[in-house]
């Protein structure tokens, strides 16, 4: 959990620190350990407290992206509209969800999906959140190298059957079908050095669309690579959200450690990772996130100064 602040703050979608990226995956982080699995009203509710849906809230979400502010503004109208161009977006919010679920593949599945889809109906951008989501709990285990993207083939298949179920309700489902063998093929890629993978998918500087998936897994995948260089990477052409996706990979193969990044409320962050890792559903003694969030953009008491 901390290292996809970590890759968060990298990424510098917002200047104070972190950003809706964290926040949200926060927001599914105490989803999870309170209820256990998935329930989409709920945390559709969740997500919209953050933004200062109950009279009397102040939005707390910061540096929140186009394709979450729509979402968030029609479901405020009663009516939420998923997004439906390809985004690498649901892929940051995963690790909670993976470390909690690391050992009922099934069940991590279906909730993956269930979070992707509640904000975007794009058939790849599910897939791929669902991928990303077993790399993180692959990693919890150790896993890495090409194995991680052979097995992350193999989710997208389960994923890509259950997304057939109701081809009807997702868009771009013929290009999803692509995603078990490009994951596959991506496999020559690993072992490269990052330059070479930034050459492959950032030309003009910046990873775009689902590529930021393909991107951060090929980045985080090797046992060898330097954790901060990776999450480095992730947050520079991948901007926040690729950069949380590689944190959350890197920070569950070598658990809990400083990151040379500033992260704010990080003490909360590391133990909220503690009971994801153990399990643990216990929250009445942690902070409320949306207070923390409503004091973390509270003035200074010297800005009242003169």
């Amino acid at each position: 959990m901390l290292a996809a602040v970590a890759g968060d703050v990298a990424g510098g979608a917002d200047p104070k620190g972190y950003s809706a990226v964290t926040q949200c995956a926060t927001v599914v982080a105490y989803h999870i350990m309170v209820r256990g699995e998935v329930e989409r009203s709920a945390l559709e509710h969740e997500f919209l407290e953050m933004d200062g849906h109950l009279e009397g809230d102040v939005p707390t979400l910061r540096g929140v992206s186009p394709e979450l502010r729509s979402w968030l503004d029609s479901a405020k109208e009663g009516e939420a509209a998923a997004w439906v161009e390809p985004s690498a977006e649901p892929s940051s919010r995963m690790a909670p969800l993976a470390v909690w679920l690391r050992r009922k593949p099934e069940e991590l599945v279906v909730a993956a999906m269930e979070v992707a889809r509640m904000t975007h109906m794009d058939a790849s951008t599910v897939v791929l959140a669902t991928v990303a989501a077993a790399a993180v709990a692959a990693a919890c285990f150790a896993q890495g190298g090409r194995d991680l993207l052979l097995a992350g083939a193999e989710t997208a298949e389960q994923a890509l059957a259950r997304v057939e179920e109701e081809r009807y309700r997702f868009g771009g489902v013929d290009e999803a079908q692509e995603i078990p063998a490009r994951l596959r093929s991506l496999t020559e890629l690993v072992e490269l050095p990052i330059a070479e993978k930034v050459e492959r998918f950032a030309p003009d500087g910046s990873v775009h669309g689902v590529d930021g998936v393909y991107f951060g897994l090929t980045v985080a995948a090797p046992m060898t690579v330097d954790p901060i260089k990776a999450i480095e990477a992730g947050g520079v052409y991948g901007g926040s959200v690729v950069g949380a996706l590689v944190g959350g990979i890197i920070g569950a193969r070598v658990g809990l450690r400083r990151w040379p990044w500033v992260i704010p409320n990080d003490t909360w962050f590391a133990e909220i990772g503690r009971r994801l890792a153990a399990n643990n559903p216990e929250v009445r003694d942690l902070p409320v996130p949306y207070a923390v969030e409503e004091r973390f953009i509270l003035p200074r008491p010297e800005q009242y100064i003169d």
